[in-house]
């Protein structure tokens, strides 16, 4: 029977089913790219108390979706400003219906005319004041329109979004290109057009890359659209496995697809490079089952090393890390089937045989003067080699410790971003827009006057504005008359703190309304809303510590007063503290289950142990420069770790099988190393080429964790080539035990490789 008999029978219905199933595929893609919807705020699980905080105050206060719309010119004066927020605030039938995208809407003017008229008649001074930094700026006259979001709205994120800026056209001498618009509404939306939009053109950049390399490479045009192919199919593929499954797809997990598309077709230019190898003694359908049979056991092993890695990231307890490990697994395994099963199919059908490669390639004959110096040359240079690796992975150790991470919104856009800018135009100029809510849950209130609760809340927002990083607060004593002190005697004194008393018992059920009090089981839940600037790059634990520490303080004299502390500022340093839990918990997972692959592979504990270097090495690297140099750690550069340490091990294998089939053929350790290079060595260039370069692509992306991705990745591959080449040699030449000749050689062995007599 032929070698490639199974190619022969079944070949045609292979390629039909493929075809068949194309459809499917692409209708499980539409509906992935479809779907792509991002919220930062759903990045952590339920069971985290951090989340179940902020669910608990959501269901109390309501969410912090809301948009602070300003322009240059808005100031407390400008007659626009009424006119906008009529327009804001109507109804817009959505879905048929009479709904409207924003509930509440409040603006600069509205706010002051509250404080300053009855009954609370504050002067107009103190009202500003009491409004600078939250919907008045500094300076007293720039101000703003701030609108929560409906329910319809936070359905329909984008739609609100476009609604508020087609708002601006009802509005005689505005437009919408003069809003400045930020908020964790448009967080969601600017998010989906960043790494969105790009996407479609830098996909095609990176197919221009990889073709031209293989093309370059390959010097065949069929050899070239095969391999292509293959990547494009499985690139669909991994986006359909997401649709399918039931997996909403984010920003992040778009490179779980984009990564497929790589390193199918870094699986399949070595596939065509054994098949190519063969042909110089065997015919073209004979060369197919070779190269398969030569492939198999590397390829299998490289994307269940790859998968392994890939599957230590859902140790995370961020989602979207999560979900890209599980994924990104599932369709590189899905993405070897294929390379197994289609590819071969494909070469039998449609034979490839240029004449080039019926001789040795221009390329390795340029490169065998290179495998020649560095296999002589490596068994004096071995020791010192290994001793450098670990002097490098011990200083990179060290940088590693001082890495810090961030989950703030100014890390997933350039610093040039319209998001960014108007962030900082609306910081600089009205007032912060990063919430941290503190609830004062206060227990039997009947047995504290109305007026002295109110000066329990005063001094506590003080208390918050005192921390440094804090620019505002508000809470119902914002929107509460003059409290006098407690301690003030006299009859006037009396009948004051009387009046202030009664004024506010009739106002509590505003204070309800305006979201600012809850009465829950006979307690009294008084929110108070702080606020700081999303670019001061502020450490959120220190600010978190210091605060509670405010905070206690200032009640110590009233235990019967509890603070809850909620908001986006307790939920993004858990989200950074997790990162970097996640960092080593996924990368140690990593390195343990693949290094008892190499173990295994090798049959030597130490061999397979000491053969993670070159491995881990590249990511130790860029880390540790990293942490010396300051650079934070954001969910992009997490992915990269455990992901590169999967992909590094595939051309360790490809070197390692080769070395070792060449050492059971009796060559020497010497002689093994250089059958390893001729055999690999060019294969391991081309698809580190074409996997960094290829996802280098995405480095031009405006969504900054994929460009982040890109370029670690891309170092890191290069990196990891560099040490395969010349660590991994010498390591082997360290440790290897040489194994008993065989006499004779499988022929899907080593071809023309022979044991010596």
């Amino acid at each position: 029977m032929s070698q490639s008999s199974w190619q022969d029978r079944f070949g045609w219905f292979v390629l039909a089913f493929f075809l068949a199933v194309t459809p499917v595929v692409m209708i499980g893609t539409k509906g992935a790219w479809d779907g792509i919807k991002n919220r930062v705020e759903d990045w952590l699980p339920e069971s985290f108390e951090e989340t179940q905080r902020l669910m608990w105050f959501y269901e109390r206060f309501g969410t912090d979706e809301m948009l602070m719309v300003s322009w240059k010119g808005c100031t407390l004066d400008d007659p626009r400003i009424a006119q906008y927020a009529q327009a804001i605030g109507a109804n817009d039938g959505i879905d048929g219906e009479e709904d409207a995208w924003f509930g509440n809407v409040i603006t600069g003017p509205d706010a002051l005319k509250a404080l300053t008229s009855e009954p609370l008649e504050l002067p107009k001074s103190v009202a500003v004041d009491r409004l600078k930094h939250l919907l008045i700026g500094e300076q007293g006259d720039q101000t703003c329109v701030v609108a929560v979001v409906s329910p319809a709205g936070e359905a329909n994120r984008a739609g609100a979004i476009e609604f508020a800026l087609a708002a601006a056209d009802q509005v005689d001498g505005l437009a919408r290109e003069d809003l400045i618009i930020a908020g964790t509404t448009l967080d969601g939306v600017a998010i989906d057009e960043a790494s969105k939009g790009s996407l479609a053109a830098l996909n095609l950049g990176s197919f221009a890359v990889c073709i031209l390399i293989m093309a370059v490479s390959f010097r065949s045009a069929r050899a070239t659209i095969i391999v292509f192919v293959l990547a494009i199919f499985c690139e669909q593929l991994s986006m359909a496995i997401m649709y399918f499954s039931g997996q909403q797809m984010d920003s992040v997990l778009t490179l779980a697809s984009n990564l497929t598309y790589v390193l199918s077709i870094s699986s399949g230019v070595h596939l065509m490079n054994y098949y190519r190898e063969s042909l110089a003694e065997r015919s073209v359908k004979e060369s197919v089952g070779w190269a398969l049979r030569s492939a198999l056991i590397p390829c299998l092993l490289s994307a269940g090393t790859t998968a392994v890695g890939m599957l230590s990231l859902t140790v995370s307890q961020i989602r979207p890390v999560t979900n890209f490990g599980a994924y990104a697994a599932a369709s590189i395994l899905a993405a070897a089937v294929v390379l197994l099963v289609w590819v071969p199919a494909a070469m039998y059908k449609f034979p490839i045989d240029p004449e080039t490669w019926h001789h040795k390639s221009k390329s390795a004959s340029r490169l065998q003067p290179i495998w020649e110096m560095l296999s002589l040359n490596m068994n004096s240079a071995k020791w010192p080699i290994f001793a450098c690796s670990l002097v490098a992975i011990f200083i990179s150790i060290l940088g590693v410790q001082k890495i810090s991470t961030s989950a703030q919104l100014h890390d997933l856009f350039w610093d040039d971003a319209p998001i960014l800018q108007d962030y900082d135009w609306l910081e600089e100029n009205v007032g912060p827009l990063i919430p941290i809510e503190v609830v004062l849950k206060i227990d039997q209130p009947e047995t504290i006057q109305t007026d002295e609760r109110f000066r329990i809340i005063e001094h506590v927002q003080k208390s918050i504005q005192s921390v440094e990083g804090v620019s505002a607060t508000m809470s119902a004593a914002t929107f509460a008359p003059i409290i006098p002190p407690k301690d003030e005697e006299g009859f006037r004194a009396v009948i004051r703190r009387a009046s202030i008393r009664k004024i506010l018992e009739g106002r509590l059920s505003n204070y309800v309304e305006m979201n600012y009090l809850r009465i829950e089981d006979g307690d009294e839940l008084w929110r108070i809303s702080a606020r700081v600037h999303a670019a001061d790059r502020l450490n959120y634990g220190e600010l978190m510590q210091c605060l509670r520490e405010s905070v206690d303080q200032s009640l110590t004299e009233y235990p019967g007063v509890e603070p809850i502390y909620s908001g986006s500022v307790p939920l993004i340093f858990k989200a950074q503290s997790e990162m970097l839990s996640d960092l080593i918990k996924s990368f140690g997972l990593a390195f343990v289950m693949i290094a008892v692959i190499m173990m295994i592979l090798l049959r030597n504990v130490v061999t397979g142990l000491f053969s993670m270097i070159p491995n881990v090495l590249p990511t130790l690297l860029a880390f540790g420069t990293m942490g010396y140099l300051g650079v934070q750690v954001e969910i992009g550069s997490l992915l990269t770790a455990s992901a590169a340490l999967g992909i590094a091990v595939d051309d360790s294998l490809h070197f390692i099988s080769w070395f070792n089939k060449a050492l059971r053929a009796g060559k020497s350790k010497t002689e093994a190393t250089l059958l390893a290079y001729e055999h690999c060595g060019l294969a391991m260039i081309q698809t580190s080429l074409i996997c960094s370069f290829g996802l280098l692509v995405f480095a031009l992306s405006p969504f900054t964790p994929v460009s982040r991705f890109a370029w670690l990745m891309c170092g890191l591959l290069l990196t990891a080539l560099l040490c395969d080449l010349l660590i991994l040699p010498a390591i082997l030449l360290c440790f290897t035990k040489k194994p008993k000749p065989t006499t004779e050689i499988s022929e899907a062995g080593l071809g023309d490789v022979r044991a010596e007599d």
